[in-house]
Formats: structure tokens, C-alpha cells, sequence
């Protein structure tokens, strides 16, 4: 049965081809170049980071551009977990515009995979799972979908930078993605195992929107 499940699941996967051209149809109308596969160990690209990095991942598919003025990066990343099986993501990465100091997020979907779960809790073992409502309610519609990583010092910036209506816009919008702010930028994950154009167009339009609320909600830190 499991089996069947699997041939059933890659008959919908795209070609190799066809995820190409994918992709690059995608970057072209995002105003992105198109790059492929790139080495972590090259000096001539940004390194996609986030809690998918690692010294043996994989990435491939690389796009890099400008997106109504926000510096843009794509790029699908494949690593062997601890567990041995080979995982994949597909990351977009927005230079934020802030220039103030915003603390380290993670904002997991319950949708995630649990692999990817085991590797975030690895990683980043000194953040935990947080309770919101410091400040203010928040929606059920968004508590029961997401968890928040972070220190227990941070909520409160948290919930500056993510009011309650921006969260439950995050909830109908961008329901099934992951998302992380660290280093001036953030990263928006799927790990939908279906590519696709309406997908892809979904990650780049919610992701700056949520961008441009970020460094707008900063100036309240």
C-alpha cells in the first residue's frame, strides 16, 4: 500500500525538465537570473542560510533578483537528515529593509515535516516552543496552525512585529508554509512535495508582504 502511495505521489511530481523550466519561467516574471546548482563551497553567491544549512546540503535551482526593491533569493535545498532520508525544501529568502534589531524567529507550520521538526529543535536548541498573548489575544484560527520558536524574553517583540492581524492574514494566506527571521532577512519554507507555478507565485507575493510588515511593525521595537 505504501508503495502504491509512492508511485501514485511521484506520477504528479514534475520532470526534471519540467521543473526547470518551472522555475525559470517563475524567475523570469519574478525579474530573478536563473543559476541552477550551486556549491556551498563557492565564493560567487549568497548562501541561502536559516535552519536548512548545513556543511552537506544541496542546492539547486538558483535564482537571485530584485522584487519591488526587495533583494530576492530561491532556491530548492535537498540534505540527508539524521535520521538518513533525503529531504527537500523550497526557500525563499527577503533581504528585510530594517535597520533595527529584530530577534530571532521561527514560525513553524503544524504541517511541517517531522524530520524538518527534529532539525529545527536541533539546531537551534536554545529556542522553544512560546506562548502567545503577552500584549494581546491571539487568533485561534493562527495558534492552532503555528508554533513560535524564539527566547521567552522575545515574545513581546514578537508580537510587535506579528500583530494579531497580521498573523491571521499569515493563517488564510500562507496556511502549510514555515517561516524564520534571523540575520536582517526573512525565509519562507515549503515543504510541499507538489511544485508549482501558483505555488511559487504565492511564496514571492505573501512572502514580501509579510517582509514589508516586518520592517514596518520594526519601528516599534
Amino acid at each position: 500500500m505504501a508503495k502504491l502511495a509512492s508511485i501514485i505521489a511521484s506520477s504528479f511530481q514534475p520532470s526534471s525538465k519540467a521543473k526547470k523550466r518551472l522555475i525559470t519561467d517563475f524567475a523570469e516574471q519574478a525579474g530573478m537570473v536563473y543559476f541552477g546548482y550551486v556549491s556551498q563551497r563557492s565564493d560567487d553567491h549568497h548562501i541561502v542560510r536559516g535552519f536548512t544549512v548545513s556543511t552537506q546540503h544541496v542546492d539547486d535551482h538558483y535564482c537571485i533578483g530584485t522584487y519591488e526593491t526587495y533583494d530576492v533569493m530561491f532556491v530548492e535545498r535537498t540534505d540527508t537528515l539524521r535520521s538518513g532520508k533525503r529531504h527537500s525544501w523550497h526557500i525563499l529568502e527577503f533581504d528585510l529593509k530594517t535597520t533595527a534589531d529584530v530577534p530571532h524567529f521561527f514560525v513553524e507550520s503544524s504541517r511541517a515535516n517531522q524530520h524538518s521538526h527534529e532539525l529545527l529543535t536541533t539546531k537551534y536548541h536554545s529556542m522553544h516552543p512560546v506562548a502567545l498573548g503577552v500584549t494581546t489575544p491571539y487568533p485561534q484560527k493562527f495558534t492552532s496552525h503555528y508554533a513560535v520558536y524564539s527566547s521567552p524574553a522575545h515574545v513581546v517583540a514578537f508580537e510587535r512585529l506579528f500583530t494579531p492581524d497580521t498573523t491571521e492574514a499569515m493563517a488564510v494566506h500562507l496556511n502549510g508554509l514555515s517561516f524564520e527571521v534571523t540575520d536582517q532577512s526573512l525565509y519562507v519554507y515549503s515543504e510541499k512535495s507538489h511544485l508549482t507555478s501558483e505555488l511559487l507565485h504565492m511564496m514571492l507575493a505573501n512572502g514580501l508582504w509579510l517582509a514589508k510588515t516586518i520592517d514596518i511593525n520594526s519601528r516599534l521595537l
